[in-house]
This record gives structure tokens, C-alpha cells and sequence, in this order.
């Protein structure tokens, strides 16, 4: 393992999903993404202030305005859904107040092509590698880059491990989802041994540390339906748990707090300056969000995912006033049924609803466990 900085760099917290760690780490800090959760009451203060906006959103201004996260040096909210946007315009104003102990600072991202957008991210980058020195007091150099890109490739290597592992039954969906919050909120040290011992606990629960061997191929170590997620994030593995109880096994998903994480992704650059640019390139190239992208690209995306993890259908599950994913369902729904997958859905589920719209997949499922052509 690659060491540096154990437990010594300050944290900079980061709410949504568009921040290049690799800039966070070369500058001295650890990137720490707050996701909220499925579940929890949210403050009469914080619904006041944030408005009618999706409830996991509220949980994580919640969870600021709470102080759960004081111990924090910074932090970086993206402009990557509407709902993150009016989280930063509360705490930009806050924190000008005294009300949250650290800066905020905002990172408008866009998705897509073109050298405009690509010239424009990339200076958002560098505002991002200024903000993030001014808390350290370290430059990003030619060292530190190198340094950040091997600490970040180690971890997006044990990534890959585990979504192989789960593609082929080995680990379940949700060990793989718990797997990703560990390497987005801790150091990749950190990570790494979290990671470690989630795979060395489930791989011991099961009885068998590999596939068993018979007659030339692997079976399994996890039977179950396999399913690919879309619609809303997973801040949590509460859904994912339930399904894996009913029969199910997660096998992939298209949100940005599994799959589409931006975890693990580095490049080599002598300076910031050409980091920075390259970084802004691989960023219009990520997988397309809800938020940000065309519906036609979000299914094509999703055809092309649900068929290299062998999924037999697809689970979406969309909060309330998270309308990204609802109108891409409009497009899901035909094409899915033309590679004969079967699609189990709950839309605008409340802010306590998770359980409710869980029991309604769960009915969906049950049709369908024994059934991998089912329509």
C-alpha cells in the first residue's frame, strides 16, 4: 500500500459528485463526501431554509447544520443538481454569518463536450486546487500530483476488484455500495483497509474465500436475481439490503454514489495547469447523470451497463422532487422492454416512503426471482 499522510491531512468535506480528488489530494487533503441517508428526521430550521427540494439533500444540510460535521476544514458543493445548488446558496450564506465553522466554496462543473466547457471546467479546477491550498498552505506540483494520482489509483483498482467480484456473484451489492462510501468519505488508506475487511467479512460469512470450481467454471458464491439500479442516488445500503434479503443481487447501478462515483480516475501532469485540463477532458467523458444529461444518453448508457453485468431487470427507485430520473423512465421503459428485461419501479417516493417503495419493488422482484427472461 501506498502510505502518505495517515490520519494528518485536514478533511475537506464535498457535497455532490463532480470533485476531481485527485486535485483535492495533491494540494493536502483528504476529499470527504457527505451523501446523507434514506432515513432521519430533518430540522424545522433546515426545511425552512432549504425549501421543498429532495429530502436526501435536506439530511445532508442537516447533518451541517447539526455540527456532525464541524471537524471539517472546508467545503466544496458541486452544482451538479438543483438540489445541491440551493444547499450552497444556504451555506454560502451562513457561513458569511459564522453559522457553519469553515468556507464553502462552489464548483460549477458542466457536463459535456466542447473546448469552451472543457476551458471553463478546467479553471474551475485551478479555483478548486486555490481554495484547497488556502486551507492546507500546499501547492499542488509535480510531486504531489504523482503522489495523489498512486494513492488514488490503488483505491480505484480495489474498486474494480470488488464490482468484478460482484458481477460475478462473489459479493453482494450491498457490501459493493458500502465499499464506495468508505472510499468516498476516508483517506485511501483509509479506505483501502475498510474495503479490505468488507470483502474478508463477507467472503468468511459465505464459507469460501473464491468461487467454488466445477467442471471448469466458477459458480457463484451469491445466488439471487441479478439487478441493475438507476433512478435516484443511494446515500445508503437500506434498499439495497432489503432487495438482497428478497432474493435479489444487486449486480451494478448508474448513480453517482456507486458505479458512476468519480473514484479511482487519475492523470499524469507536470504541473496543475495541464492536470487541471485533462482532468476537465475525462470529466465531459463520465458516465451521464439525471441532471445533466439527455434522457436518449441515460438509456443508452443504461442498455449497454445492464448488459455487460447480465442483469435481469432493473430496479428504480426516485425520491420525491428528484425529477432527473423520471423523465428518463419515459425512454427506459420501451427499451428495456425490447431486450425483454422486466423493470420494477417507484416514482416521487416521500421523504419517509423508503420502506413503502421498497415493499413495492419487492413485489415486482418476487415475479421475477426465478425468472431471468421474465418480460
Amino acid at each position: 500500500m501506498i502510505g502518505a499522510g495517515l490520519g494528518l491531512e485536514p478533511r475537506v468535506g464535498v457535497v455532490g459528485a463532480d470533485v476531481p480528488r485527485q486535485i483535492v489530494l495533491a494540494c493536502g487533503a483528504v476529499p470527504a463526501r457527505i451523501l446523507g441517508s434514506w432515513t432521519g428526521a430533518v430540522s424545522q430550521e433546515s426545511t425552512e431554509l432549504l425549501g421543498a427540494t429532495d429530502a436526501v439533500a435536506a439530511r445532508v444540510l442537516n447533518e451541517i447544520l447539526s455540527g456532525a460535521h464541524d471537524e471539517l476544514a472546508g467545503l466544496v458543493v458541486c452544482n451538479d443538481s438543483m438540489a445541491d445548488l440551493r444547499v450552497y446558496y444556504v451555506l454560502r450564506i451562513l457561513a458569511e454569518r459564522g453559522r457553519v465553522p469553515f468556507p464553502v466554496h462552489f464548483l460549477d462543473a458542466p457536463r459535456g463536450g466542447g473546448d469552451h466547457r472543457r476551458r471553463f471546467v478546467s479553471h474551475q479546477y485551478e479555483r478548486l486546487a486555490a481554495f484547497t491550498s488556502g486551507i492546507t498552505g500546499h501547492q499542488a506540483d509535480a510531486t504531489s500530483l504523482a503522489g495523489a494520482a498512486a494513492r488514488e489509483a490503488e483505491l480505484g483498482a480495489a474498486l474494480e476488484a470488488v464490482r468484478g467480484r460482484r458481477r460475478e456473484g462473489v459479493l453482494s451489492g450491498t457490501t459493493a455500495l458500502t465499499a464506495y462510501r468508505a472510499a468516498a468519505q476516508l483517506s485511501p488508506e483509509d479506505a483501502l483497509e475498510r474495503i479490505t475487511d468488507l470483502v474478508r467479512s463477507e467472503t468468511l460469512d459465505r464459507g469460501a474465500s473464491e468461487p467454488v470450481e466445477r467442471d471448469g467454471s466458477a459458480e457463484p458464491a451469491a445466488a439471487g436475481v441479478p439487478v441493475y439500479v438507476t433512478g435516484s442516488s443511494h446515500p445508503d445500503a437500506t434498499v439495497y439490503t432489503e432487495l438482497e434479503a428478497a432474493g435479489a443481487i444487486v449486480v451494478g447501478e448508474d448513480h453517482d454514489a456507486g458505479d458512476a462515483a468519480w473514484i479511482g480516475d487519475t492523470v499524469t501532469a507536470a504541473t496543475l495547469a495541464e492536470a487541471c485540463a485533462v482532468l476537465a477532458a475525462r470529466h465531459a467523458a463520465r458516465p451521464p447523470a439525471a441532471a445533466r444529461s439527455l434522457s436518449s444518453e441515460r438509456t443508452d448508457h443504461l442498455l449497454a451497463e445492464t448488459e455487460r453485468c447480465g442483469a435481469a431487470g432493473v430496479v428504480a427507485l426516485v425520491r420525491d422532487l428528484d425529477d432527473g430520473p423520471v423523465w428518463d423512465l419515459a425512454d427506459h421503459r420501451p427499451a428495456l422492454a425490447g431486450r425483454n428485461l422486466w423493470l420494477a419501479e417507484q416514482l416521487r417516493v416521500p421523504a419517509g416512503g423508503v420502506q413503502d417503495a421498497a415493499a413495492g419493488i419487492l413485489h415486482t422482484l418476487s415475479q421475477n426471482v426465478n425468472r431471468k427472461d421474465a418480460p
